[in-house]
């Protein structure tokens, strides 16, 4: 899949439909928006950011060799190797740190990125728990606790590829949510997991019936892990509501020191790691209601998929531009490559002021295609080109782990749409804008900006606004109000602007049902005369004069 053209078709559809409902009849303003949608105004360039490499710590087998973790860890923990075998699960840093932390009863909060393996951090330390304990007692052992069932979903598909590695694994575990049936849930009652996967409100459920609990009681539960996946989502009062429920299960469980481990791609942001770690311990020693030093907050350790040494120079840079790249690569040729090199510099990973590897703030494609031209010299365009192509390289190619040599993301921004406003000025010194504001600076003061409305049936524009006849003004309503944003003596209302859109004349072009038919005639009735339409005479302050004037537009 060439994701880059996967966004363009995503646009050129989401354009053609936006399109479809434009109805402008003013000329000036149909190429105002026309020119605005072309240049993306609602839909900008998508950002790309590379998904950088994690260090590697040990494997599975050296912590079973060790006494880390239990024989049994070595058998499931495994991958394909692919030559049709398995081979010992390679541990990241991060991952590494958990299980070492677990080991030693510590309460601790994973702040890793996305594909950074966090659910083995919690994963691994509650099988090795389990098969150390007599797995054979089949209580439960550990509960976790996802935000979505969708999640819950995904991660028993991983721990069913896991147990399948070990024939007759002991380790049990169950889903336990609103989607099983009710013969399900008394076959869990009644044969209980090692390891419940849930939700906080099943959860909250458990707590409070009978037939449940087996699964958090003292005496028929062994509970000795709760994780909360996601952690960051648990905020405000909900956050409130699980930080009591998780209180509660401790008191239940009869074990006061349930070992409490939380994961989150994105919790918080600090100048240094050490405020960073600091305030996530705060966050998350409140929810679980424990004491958790900053210490046992862990962080991404990164570091760069190929060889920053040494480095390419300007010439190797610029012949890697003008020559046509392969139609695929190998991992030795895609490391040598120089703008495997450069990308990685640009769009991965940037030093923070302590040193340490971050990750880089997402760019466009073309961004980072002007820096690359800045420094060889080569046309932008030229730049854009191989730097895409060299993406969608990256993403085929495998390093000997079987992961790509790039894992890039693409974010994409759609925007809603928005107003345009418009000075009450005619065409020649109309001031159009997207930007929402409620003024613009002019010669002769300040000019207020009204958002438009066009007619769906022939696309003539209209100013939301409120007339205040007390006071002798105009002023802007919001975009889509309906007129509830206006206090009195204020009248909601449209302003239509120019000389030749209304007369009196105009007035047998109004709603038939607005009239009464009588032997003299036509008369507008009652309840419509606050309606008709009325003539003023505007100045860009939106202050109404009684004759016009120089100044004035007629509306």
């Amino acid at each position: 899949m060439d994701i880059f053209q996967l966004r363009q078709q995503i646009i050129d559809q989401y354009a053609v439909y936006t399109r479809s409902f434009l109805t402008i009849r003013d000329p000036d303003i149909r190429t105002f928006v026309d020119t605005s949608l072309a240049k993306g105004r609602l839909w900008p360039d998508s950002l790309v950011q590379l998904s950088p490499a994690y260090t590697q710590a040990s494997t599975v087998a050296n912590l079973v060799e060790h006494g880390t973790l239990h024989p049994g860890c070595g058998a499931i923990f495994r991958v394909p190797d692919g030559d049709g075998g398995l081979r010992s699960l390679h541990l990241y840093r991060h991952q590494k740190q958990a299980i070492d932390l677990a080991a030693n009863d510590r309460n601790y909060v994973v702040t890793t990125g996305t594909g950074s393996g966090k659910s083995l951090t919690y994963m691994i330390p509650v099988v090795n728990h389990v098969l150390r304990q007599r797995p054979e007692d089949g209580r439960v052992r550990a509960i976790i606790v996802y935000p979505m069932n969708a999640l819950i979903n995904s991660q028993a598909k991983a721990i069913e590829r896991f147990f399948a590695n070990m024939p007759d694994c002991p380790v049990r575990f169950a889903r336990y949510t609103g989607q099983e049936r009710d013969t399900e849930k008394r076959e869990i009652q009644q044969r209980p997991p090692h390891i419940l996967l849930t939700n906080y409100v099943m959860l909250e459920l458990m707590l409070t019936r009978p037939d449940e609990f087996t699964f958090v009681n003292a005496g028929a539960a062994d509970l000795q892990f709760v994780v909360l996946d996601e952690l960051h989502t648990y905020r405000g009062r909900q956050g409130a509501d699980v930080a009591m429920l998780l209180r509660r299960l401790r008191e239940r469980s009869g074990n006061p020191n349930l070992t409490c481990i939380g994961t989150s791609a994105t919790m918080v942001s600090g100048a240094s790691a050490a405020d960073r770690r600091a305030a996530v311990a705060r966050v998350a020693g409140s929810i679980f209601g424990v004491h958790l030093p900053p210490d046992q907050v862990i962080e991404e350790t990164l570091t760069y998929a190929v060889p920053q040494l040494p480095a390419p120079s300007l010439a190797a840079l610029r012949t890697a531009l003008e020559t046509d790249l392969p139609a695929a690569l190998d991992w030795p040729s895609f490391q040598r490559h120089p703008l495997a090199h450069w990308i990685e510099q640009t769009f991965s990973l940037r030093a923070d002021q302590e040193g340490t590897l971050r990750r880089a703030e997402p760019q466009t494609l073309r961004q980072g295609a002007e820096t690359l031209a800045a420094q060889t010299g080569v046309p932008v365009e030229r730049c854009v080109a191989q730097l895409r192509r060299f993406f969608d390289l990256g993403s085929t190619v495998r390093d000997p782990d079987e992961k790509p040599g790039f894992a890039f993301k693409l974010h994409q921004f759609i925007s809603q749409g928005s107003a345009v406003y418009s000075t009450l000025e005619t065409p020649p010194d109309r001031h159009l804008t997207l930007e929402g504001q409620r003024y613009i600076a002019g010669s002769h003061g300040e000019r207020l900006l009204f958002p438009l409305v066009f007619c769906r049936e022939c696309g003539q524009h209209y100013a939301l606004c409120a007339y205040d006849p007390e006071h002798a003004a105009v002023t802007p309503r919001q975009p889509m109000s309906r007129g509830e944003d206006v206090a009195e003596p204020a009248i909601a209302g449209y302003l239509l602007t120019g000389e030749a859109t209304w007369s009196e004349e105009s007035e047998d072009l109004l709603p038939d049902t607005w009239f009464n038919l009588t032997r003299k005639g036509r008369t507008i009735k009652k309840e419509y005369r606050p309606y008709v339409p009325r003539r003023l005479n505007v100045r860009t302050d939106g202050s109404v004069t009684a004759l016009p004037d120089r100044d004035t537009l007629t509306a």
